[in-house]
């Protein structure tokens, strides 16, 4: 069987192509660098169901659209541990561990004791990038809030209390600062209903009377 070499045209058309599917890629890679600065990468203990993650990420991006934290980075990427693959490559990269089974069954009453819903930790003077968030308790604290809504409701809940402690709990990793604020998402002392309660395009006044909800350690 004969082979003939390829014509010059056909052979400078199959390096214009490979060079535009090469560039295509680098633009696409740098895109990606360029749009996540921040990347939340969610660890969770083997009872949280799969149907908590889609309402909480998009409450997470939902909060960061619309209220201004003064955070620098309102479109981190989310991810789940198990998508993450070895030697996969982030810019700044915050871990988030979610204690507990991260929803709000109906429950029986019991006396809360004090103790935080969020915390960081310091080492050596630093805020390290690792968030914690104990599911049970904050289920304890809704629980009062929630009596009385459906499934749908109670989820939706409790993703949108998880997502003002993380931004909480951020606020001190960004600021290296575990000081907090009179009003807003950094007071020391959040309510249950402002855990609960919807993003607003502005932050107002949060009352304070109830019981103290989100701290760090």
């Amino acid at each position: 069987m004969a082979c003939f070499a390829p014509s010059r045209p056909l052979a400078s058309s199959r390096a214009i192509i490979r060079l535009a599917l090469l560039l295509s890629l680098l633009a696409v890679f740098s895109f990606k660098a360029q749009a996540a600065e921040n990347t939340l990468v969610f660890y969770a203990d083997k009872q949280v169901s799969d149907t908590l993650w889609q309402p909480l990420f998009s409450a997470i991006q939902n909060d960061l659209a619309k209220e201004d934290y003064g955070l620098s980075d309102r479109t981190p990427q989310l991810m789940r541990s198990n998508e993450v693959f070895p030697g996969e490559e982030f810019g700044r990269v915050i871990e988030v561990k979610l204690l507990g089974r991260c929803d709000v069954p109906q429950q029986a009453y019991r006396p809360l004791k004090p103790g935080p819903l969020g915390w960081v930790l310091r080492v050596h003077g630093e805020i390290q990038p690792y968030i914690y968030v104990d599911c049970t308790r904050m289920a304890q604290v809704l629980d009062p809030t929630t009596l009385g809504m459906s499934n749908e409701q109670r989820s939706r809940a409790m993703s949108q209390a998880i997502s003002h402690v993380l931004v909480h709990e951020w606020i001190h990793i960004t600021t290296q600062n575990s000081g907090h604020t009179e009003h807003g998402i950094s007071e020391a002392q959040l309510t249950a209903a402002t855990l609960v309660a919807e993003p607003r395009t502005t932050q107002a006044p949060i009352d304070n009377t109830q019981n103290s909800v989100a701290d760090e350690r």
